[in-house]
């Protein structure tokens, strides 16, 4: 069965002021795991201890490619010891996704740091940030990823939100790229109008078609995450973790 986990950035200012206690917390509402933003200055050995104490696992951690890239063999080894099953990039910006060359660039550099994932036994992915949806004279930065990108070493983590907010329909790219979807962001809007957040399954994206196909294609984490909110993020956390967790166990 999939998992179902938080990404810590959803309560960042409570991470900021209590790391740990609010892995704590995360743990006594129910959740699977948490992807991590940041460590907050964590020792490795007293994160996992924490993680273990509160039932959870880690699903993944997000940093930049430029931080991959400045101290590789540290930042894989604090993942690694973690319990971190895969490392994960949050996007690209700039020049690295407004031509061509630089998604080339970009793809080529992920290339390398997923084949040092691979070799200590972890999943490389790319978080999908809607940025990589425009044109490129014909292209897209996505079609170019998806080409670029070592199939071995560097696969996706779907942000449905994102995806849909580039004008993309999210169950339809999961059709299309599902199988190199392992991990799912699922964000959610009230509106196609406005795309404020709102909890998952509480908005206008078709999350119950996401989670159908996502497990088709054997997806092995759903992600909560949410930006924006109408009730304190820890009240909206336990929202979206009911919602997702009946979708995810009826299919």
């Amino acid at each position: 069965m999939a998992k179902v986990g938080l990404q810590l950035y959803t309560v960042k200012d409570e991470t900021a002021k209590d790391f740990f206690g609010t892995i704590r917390k995360v743990g006594r509402m129910g959740y699977d795991g948490v992807e991590f933003a940041g460590y907050f200055g964590a020792k490795a050995a007293d994160l996992k201890k924490v993680l273990a104490e509160s039932g959870l696992k880690a699903a993944g951690s997000i940093l930049v490619l430029e931080e991959f890239e400045k101290d590789l063999a540290g930042v894989l080894a604090y993942g690694k010891e973690v319990g971190c099953p895969a490392m994960l990039v949050p996007g690209i910006w700039g020049d690295d996704v407004s031509t061509a060359e630089g998604v080339r660039r970009s793809a080529d550099r992920m290339n390398r740091v997923g084949a040092a994932c691979k070799k200590l036994g972890m999943k490389f992915l790319f978080h999908i940030h809607g940025t990589e949806f425009a044109d490129l004279g014909g292209r897209t930065p996505m079609d170019i990823l998806l080409e670029r990108c070592d199939p071995a070493l560097v696969n996706f983590e779907a942000d449905v939100y994102w995806i849909e907010h580039a004008g993309v329909d999210a169950v339809q790219f999961l059709k299309q790229h599902g199988k190199r979807c392992p991990y799912i962001h699922c964000k959610d809007f009230k509106d196609r109008t406005t795309k404020r957040d709102v909890e998952v399954g509480a908005g206008a994206i078709d999350m119950r078609g996401v989670v159908r196909q996502a497990r088709r294609d054997g997806a092995e984490w759903f992600i909560v995450e949410q930006e924006a909110f109408d009730m304190p993020p820890m009240e909206s956390a336990v929202i979206s973790l009911r919602n997702l967790r009946r979708l995810v166990t009826e299919h």
